[in-house]
């Protein structure tokens, strides 16, 4: 029933809109990540 098509479509939608989230916090964490290292080997040199 439509009730049930509504509720199916809504719950792709969320999971779909998960799977962005957790994508872009990947990006977000490797882009982190590459800077605190970058910070740090550059601390280190300068020292």
């Amino acid at each position: 029933d439509v009730l049930e098509a509504e509720c199916s479509r809504f719950s792709d939608v969320v999971r779909s809109g998960m799977n962005w989230t957790n994508k872009s916090w990947e990006l977000l964490e490797e882009k982190l990540s590459d800077r605190a290292f970058v910070v740090g080997a550059s601390m280190i040199l300068v020292k």
